[in-house]
């Protein structure tokens, strides 16, 4: 089944939204735009809940990002069809199209990422799976410490996604990585933030400033003296990842994740 393409945008990006309306259009992809949680519609009683219960105070921002994605896999659910979940500030490969197609005669997990940023990854040594046509290998995805901006999820991943949010709160991309649910990860990347493509693309200049705000380092240090629970988890997690790395040794590697070459030529022409 193709997946539904959903578009996180907030009413206040109209920027954003054209942006990423236009790579669409030139792809000849069609897409949902999904309404994202702006940070003053987080109430006090939900921030209270929920901003505590990661490794470090989350901010309202952090909290109404999770809640846009979370409505996104509320969608998946619902409509019980995968979808790809995409940000609106990624640029997308003009491969994106041809490997949609092929999505029906690949082997994939109940998540597959899209992006990346060119940054290390601990993933398989060997390819998961591969999409000939477009030339996309999938690999294992054992660690990911960034990047939400562009994934495929089916129902059974949406539903375990949902489940966990109800009590559990971290910002979208490490919610992801935290969750327990195998994952692949495309390569070449399909997507990547243009903010984060300004450094490492031979000068090209990002068009967007992040919209997402992180409590103060002060505030931070603060929470770790008053509530020591967030060194504990912090820690756990730690060793967590740790394990997770020590368990796949033998068939995982850490390394970079090569962007799709075209990403680029279509930052260029969208700027």
């Amino acid at each position: 089944m193709v997946p539904e393409i959903l578009v996180i945008n907030l009413d206040r990006s109209p920027d954003r939204l054209a942006f990423i309306a236009s790579q669409m259009q030139r792809l000849g992809l069609e897409f949902t735009r999904l309404r994202a949680t702006d940070a003053t519609m987080i109430g006090d009683d939900e921030f209270d809940r929920l901003s505590g219960t990661y490794m470090r105070p989350l901010s309202r921002s952090e909290l109404a990002c999770l809640h846009s994605h979370s409505r996104a896999w509320r969608h998946c659910v619902d409509s019980n069809r995968p979808v790809l979940v995409l940000e609106d500030d990624v640029v997308l490969s003009e491969k994106l199209p041809s490997w949609l197609a092929e999505l029906n005669e690949i082997d994939v997990l109940d998540i597959l990422n899209l992006e990346t940023r060119g940054a290390e990854k601990w993933v398989s040594r060997k390819p998961y799976s591969s999409a000939p046509k477009s030339g996309i290998q999938h690999f294992r995805l054992f660690v990911d410490r960034g990047g939400s901006g562009g994934y495929l999820v089916r129902p059974a991943a949406a539903r375990r996604l949902l489940h966990r949010a109800k009590h559990y709160a971290a910002p979208s991309d490490a919610f992801l990585n935290l969750a327990g649910i195998p994952r692949l990860q495309a390569e070449p990347g399909l997507a990547t933030p243009l903010y984060t493509s300004a450094g490492a693309q031979d000068g090209f200049r990002g068009a967007f400033k992040t919209t997402i705000s992180q409590p103060s380092r002060q505030s931070r240090l603060d929470a770790f003296v008053r509530r020591p629970q967030f060194k504990l988890r912090r820690l756990a997690g730690h060793l967590a990842m740790t394990a997770r790395k020590l368990r796949t040794l033998r068939n995982g590697v850490k390394r970079p994740i090569a962007v799709c070459p075209t990403i680029l030529d279509h930052a260029t022409r969208s700027a």
